[in-house]
This record gives structure tokens, C-alpha cells and sequence, in this order.
């Protein structure tokens, strides 16, 4: 789930004076993480490219965060209070629910496809394939696609005007499966470009606006 600010890799840590225990740079650790599990996902990313990217050792890395499993759950976190935070922001900034929906689905596109990042989605890519094996990762994964659908279906339930032939959470799942489906795209390929076309169809099968055969049967 997809998106917005770049985050930069770390630096080189800086000399440290003789008998200094070792200091970490937890943020840019953890962004390199990151970074590393959206690229390689949880089972690709070896412990030695995870310390390798955020320059650690390994009993640093150890205990800085635990282990794999619970360094992937910080990064899966990091991700979505960070880049994958976008859509929602962009969503609930807009009044117009019609713009809403719209800034939502692209915002989603355009982090799925950032110069410079892995294509996809760290959560609806990577996190979606360990989530099969690991039930751990697969109660995180569920928690952050709860959460979404319900913020997304609280403002859907605030807007009277909507037709009411299917209900708020429903409408918000409809979004759910478009973003994760932009991401699955972006993975094997497809552009930004590539991801819009069928913006206007989206957001019209979102809304729920009935065309006129479509009328004409009820």
C-alpha cells in the first residue's frame, strides 16, 4: 500500500572515539530495512544484505531490533507510517469525495512506481506473500488493511449524498483491491502511465453511479 516522500539511504556511520560503544542511527537503519525487504521481500532479503544496507553488525542489528521477523514487522510499520501513509492523507485532505477517491488511487500509482524506490507496495507485495507462511506477519497484514478499509468507510458513511445500493465498507474494499492491484501491476511493470488509464472507471465503480441501462432494470 503504496507512497510520497523518498527516503534517502544512510550514511556511512560517523568515526567514534576508541571504547565508544556503538551507536545507531535507528531511523536511517531502519529506512535502509526498508528499503532492503521492498527490493529482495521477507524470504529474498538476507541477514547479511540487511546489515550490509544498514550498516550494522550483526549483533548490532540483533539488538537494535531482534531478529528478521521483528525487524520485517518494524519495517512494515516504518513503510506505512512513512511512504505508504500518501493515499490516506491525500484522501481525507480532499473534500470532494469524487476528487477524494480520485487522489487516493493516485497517489497509490505514483509510489508504486517512484524513481529511485522498488516497484509495488512493501505491504501489498512482500508482506502479502510472507503473510501465507508467517502468522505473525499475516495478523500485522491484516491489521493494516482493517485499519485502512475502516478510516476509508468512515468517510464514506459521512457522505448521505452516495447511492446506497452497497454499503461504506464495501466501498472502501473496492479501493483496497484497486491499490493492491496497481501495486501487483507496478511489480511486474506497468508505469504510472500505465496505472491511470482506467482512473475514471475506478472512481465511477467507487461511487457506485448507476448508468442508464442499469436503471432502467430497477
Amino acid at each position: 500500500m503504496q507512497i510520497g516522500k523518498i527516503m534517502a539511504k544512510p550514511s556511512s556511520p560517523a568515526p567514534r572515539g576508541k571504547g565508544r560503544p556503538p551507536s545507531i542511527d535507528r531511523i536511517a537503519a531502519l529506512d535502509a530495512a526498508v528499503l532492503t525487504f521492498w527490493e529482495k521481500g521477507y524470504e529474498g532479503a538476507s541477514l547479511t544484505d540487511l546489515t550490509n544496507a544498514m550498516n550494522l553488525s550483526r549483533p548490532s542489528l540483533y539488538s537494535g531490533f531482534g531478529d528478521k521477523a521483528q525487524l520485517f514487522d518494524a519495517a512494515l510499520m516504518r513503510y506505512a507510517q512513512t511512504i505508504g501513509s500518501a493515499p490516506m492523507a491525500a484522501f481525507e485532505a480532499e473534500p470532494d469525495i469524487s476528487k477524494a477517491i480520485r487522489a487516493f488511487l493516485s497517489e497509490a500509482a505514483a509510489g508504486n512506481t517512484t524513481p529511485g524506490h522498488p516497484c509495488g507496495c512493501l505491504i501489498g507485495c512482500c508482506a502479502a506473500t510472507a503473510a501465507e507462511s508467517d502468522p505473525n506477519v499475516r495478523r500485522r497484514l491484516n491489521q493494516l488493511l482493517s485499519d485502512t478499509q475502516s478510516r476509508l468507510a468512515k468517510r464514506f458513511e459521512a457522505e448521505p449524498k452516495l447511492p446506497g445500493h452497497f454499503s461504506a465498507r464495501s466501498r472502501a474494499a473496492m479501493m483496497l483491491d484497486f491499490m493492491n492491484a496497481q501495486a501487483i501491476r507496478a511489480r511486474s511493470g506497468a508505469t504510472q502511465d500505465e496505472l491511470m488509464e482506467d482512473l475514471d472507471m475506478k472512481v465511477h465503480a467507487v461511487l457506485g453511479a448507476q448508468d442508464n441501462s442499469e436503471r432502467s432494470l430497477t
